[in-house]
């Protein structure tokens, strides 16, 4: 297991986010500093997994689509169209999973 991620960039706000039974995209406004996208987002599990997927919606359940991320897990987005496509849901209903999500920006964005 990696423990290790570089990181690169200026950080913006690390938000807290809660899952739902409904798909959910990261917000605009999570990614965005003073209309400057974020180049990368660095998204951690932190209580209940989630299924996360791109370009299609992820489902709940034990045969749902799309990858788990398990708690402890973080996963690091490197590119915008992986950032805006980013879609997660609660991997069992009704277990409110929680991401902690920091948006990364070029150096010279503020």
């Amino acid at each position: 297991m990696k423990y290790i991620t570089n990181l690169e960039g200026i950080p913006g706000i690390t938000t807290r986010v809660v899952a739902t039974d409904a798909v959910q995209y990261l917000a605009a406004a999570i990614y965005s500093l003073n209309a400057h996208p974020a180049n990368i987002v660095v998204i951690s599990c932190e209580v209940n997994q989630l299924r996360y997927a791109f370009e299609v919606d992820p489902t709940e359940g034990a045969t749902g689509l799309g990858h788990i991320l398990y708690v402890g897990q973080t996963i690091v987005l490197s590119s915008g169209r992986l950032i805006r496509e980013f879609r997660f849901i609660n991997a069992v209903a009704q277990s409110e999973g929680i991401i902690q999500v920091t948006p990364l920006f070029e150096v010279g964005v503020n």
